[in-house]
């Protein structure tokens, strides 16, 4: 039912060149979607979990410009968003093999980044400690800007709960590989035990001096 009535949003909220072209000649000439059109495609992809989301539509949801959206919207919108361009960078890092190699100064993508603490937790990313990054960072040779480049750590600022200033906060989506490595320190601080096989997760390569 769900899919049903999201595709028959993103169908009417087309223009008639995106349509089938039997459909298109079928209806008369559109313009771009009205803002109530865009709300309600972007509503409906909100209650759409992601493994039904139809998969040829979502770029019309990604394109969609969050100045546009009524400001209730706005933030569940960058989390979804936020939460299908993790995933996808996800499965392309299984490409990519257990070794890799971003160079110093690796580019960040601008739409895999969440800009608040709010919307990290609401795309489903954890936060970690400074010092279960530097664990992850000294296990695999990565730098804090390769685990941003290659995997999913987010680094944002926000305000403390208890004091109000300002501070540093870290996160990295659960399904990311580098989370078994923060799993395992978790589990090592709780046992207290230090000798941990190691668990196979990818490492970055020495950068030639």
């Amino acid at each position: 039912m769900a899919n049903a009535m999201l595709t028959a949003l993103l169908i009417l909220c087309l223009p008639v060149a995106g349509r089938a072209a039997g459909e298109a000649a079928a209806l008369p000439k559109a313009g771009a979607p009205s803002a109530q059109d865009t709300a309600a495609l972007v509503q409906a992809f909100l209650d759409t979990p992601i493994a039904e989301l139809p998969p040829d539509f979502i770029p019309e949801f990604l394109a969609v410009n969050p100045d546009d959206l009524p400001q209730k919207l706005r933030q569940p919108f960058a989390a979804k968003r936020l939460e299908l361009y993790t995933l996808k960078q996800l499965v392309e890092g299984r490409k990519k093999g257990g070794v890799r190699m971003p160079q110093a100064d690796c580019s960040i993508a601008k739409e895999a980044k969440g800009d608040s603490v709010g919307v990290l937790k609401m795309a489903g990313y954890e936060e970690i400690t400074d010092d279960e990054e530097s664990w992850v960072m000294g296990k695999t040779q990565c730098t804090e800007r390769d685990l941003m480049c290659e995997f999913t750590l987010q680094v944002v600022t926000g305000k403390a709960k208890k004091t109000g200033h300002a501070r540093r906060f870290l996160f990295l989506h659960p399904k990311d590989p580098m989370f078994a490595l923060v799993a395992q320190y978790r589990e090592q601080g709780r046992v207290k035990q230090t000798n941990f096989f190691g668990i196979g997760s990818p490492v970055c390569a020495p950068r030639l001096k």
